[in-house]
Formats: structure tokens, C-alpha cells, sequence
């Protein structure tokens, strides 16, 4: 990595270079399809994005310095260059060339491999890529470019769903350090688990429905609440049930709040159910607990 500020691909590509463009999955993936004017481009900071080039063209000779290796050689229809972001690297090519640029946000990928419980999702670091072929990225990139041409009913979900493949494809084979999935666990995995968690405790003083916690997994209702009771033991309700008097139990100690102040601080609706469920849980109303 450089020690030099890393660049936004935008301040590198000329308008002019860009024959259409595509912004997919909130601007975490931009397809542009360009045409590269002949000279020279260093990029001494390197990117802030990763860009996955696929070559549109036939090049004669192009030079391409990346990662301590160069290579010159002729580029043909097919070939890709991975230049992962922050990487210091330098161009030159003899002619105009035409490629689809694949722009791909750090975060997108971070996200990717979260939504996979790849436990390494903070650390991934692609691998640069030179004068590669790849069926499987050659495919879908085909596939993109003609749902793009035709804009059919569904366009934009369906690519989603390449550029999704595209990305996992990447995680995949194109990583410096292979990435794995947490080992399956009974009930939630960990990240899901600890994403609910951390939700519940976000989100105490308020009313938390089932469907609330449900769309964190992205899972439907009861099926997150089969999965849930397999990790804790418990239902969902119940857990949310004695995180609320723990919480209860902390400001009681201090003192300095009402029993009704506490009630709704902790996401009770009245100072009734409030005592119902501390006593239910503890063996003590809230004001017993607070003078023993």
C-alpha cells in the first residue's frame, strides 16, 4: 500500500471516457462502460475503490505496472485486470481501448461477506490481477451487458443478482487471504445472533416487535423465532423480558429516578406491568429491590 492519498476513480476518468454508466446496489458497484484514450495514467495513492477491467477490445501492447511485477503484452477480447483499492499502479497503452469498469466500494464487499458469515469480512484484500481469464466472470459479464442493453421488465433486480454473483465470485477466488465461513451453529449464527443482541439493547425503551428482529436476519417472523430460541434457550419475548429488568435492576441502584421513570426507560408501558414482570423474574417488587 502507498503512503500517498488513494484517489476516488472519479477524479480519475475522464467524462468523455464513459458511454454509459450503472450505479447498482446503493452506489456500492458502478458498471461504466468506456473508451481509454491511448498514453500513459499513474495512480501512485492507488484507488479508493477496487476496479475489476474486462476487456471489450483487442490491444496490441499495453504495460501495466502493479504490485512490484509489470507486464507487457497484448491484451485480447476477454482478458480482466483486477487493481484492488489503495494499490499503487501505472498504464500505458498504444491505442484507444474499450473496457466494462467494474467499481467496486471496500464497504460493498465488507457487507457481502457479513451477509455470509465469513468471519474475516473487515479484512478482506483482493488480489491483484493480471491478463486473466475467467469462464465464470466472462459469463455473467456477458450477461450484464446484455440486460442492460434491453432494460426488460425487472432489469434492475436482475442485476443485482449478477453483480452479486460477480462480487461473491470475487470473495471467492480472488482474495489474498481465502475467506471462510463460520462454522454452522445450532440456531442463529454468531454475527446474526450478536446483530439481534445488539438491536435488543439499542433498542429497550421501545416497543420491539417480532418482525423488528426478524428483518436484522432477514428471516421471516417465525422461523427467526425457532432459530432464536435454539441459540438462547429462550423465546425472543423472553430474552427481551430480562434484558429489560436487568437494565431495571442498574437504575434502581442509583437512585435517583422514580419507579415510573424507570418503567419507561426500560420499555414497560405502565408501573403495574413494570412491578408485575420484576417480581416475576427477581422475586422482589422494584421498590424492595431498590431499599434491600
Amino acid at each position: 500500500m502507498s503512503s500517498k492519498s488513494a484517489l476516488h476513480p472519479a477524479d480519475v476518468i475522464q467524462p468523455e471516457w464513459v458511454l454509459s454508466s450503472q450505479s447498482l446496489h446503493s452506489s456500492g458497484l458502478t458498471i461504466e462502460h468506456q473508451v481509454q484514450p491511448s498514453g500513459e495514467c499513474e495512480i501512485s495513492g492507488g484507488l479508493t475503490h477496487h476496479v475489476l477491467v474486462f476487456e471489450l477490445g483487442n490491444v496490441s501492447r499495453q504495460v501495466i505496472r502493479m504490485d512490484g511485477q509489470e507486464h507487457d503484452s497484448s491484451l485480447r477480447q476477454g482478458d480482466i485486470l483486477l487493481i484492488p483499492a489503495g494499490v499503487p499502479f501505472f498504464s500505458a497503452c498504444e491505442a484507444m481501448d474499450e473496457v466494462l469498469a467494474f467499481i467496486i466500494n471496500p464497504f460493498f464487499l465488507e457487507q457481502l461477506s457479513l451477509a455470509a458469515d465469513c468471519p474475516q469480512a473487515e479484512r478482506v484484500e483482493l488480489a491483484s490481477t493480471f491478463k486473466h481469464r475467467d469462464r465464470q466472470i466472462e459469463w455473467i459479464v456477458r450477461s450484464l451487458q446484455r440486460e442492460m442493453q434491453t432494460a426488460a421488465l425487472g432489469s434492475r433486480l436482475y442485476l443485482d443478482s449478477l453483480t452479486n454473483l460477480l462480487a461473491i465470485h470475487l470473495l471467492r477466488h480472488y482474495t489474498l487471504q481465502p475467506l471462510k465461513q463460520s462454522k454452522p451453529e445450532p440456531g442463529l449464527g454468531g454475527l446474526k445472533l450478536n446483530r439481534v443482541i445488539d438491536y435488543i439493547n439499542a433498542h429497550l425503551e421501545q416497543e420491539i416487535q417480532l418482525a423488528d428482529l426478524a428483518q436484522v436476519t432477514n428471516f421471516n417472523p417465525c422461523y427467526f423465532a425457532s432459530l432464536f430460541k435454539q441459540s438462547m434457550r429462550i423465546s425472543p419475548w423472553q430474552y427481551i423480558m430480562q434484558q429489560r429488568v436487568e437494565r431495571a435492576k442498574k437504575l434502581l441502584e442509583q437512585h435517583n429516578h422514580s419507579i415510573l421513570e424507570v418503567a419507561l426507560q426500560c420499555g414497560f408501558n405502565s408501573q403495574s406491568h413494570f412491578t408485575y414482570q420484576f417480581r416475576r423474574l427477581t422475586g422482589m417488587t422494584p421498590n424492595a429491590y431498590r431499599n434491600r
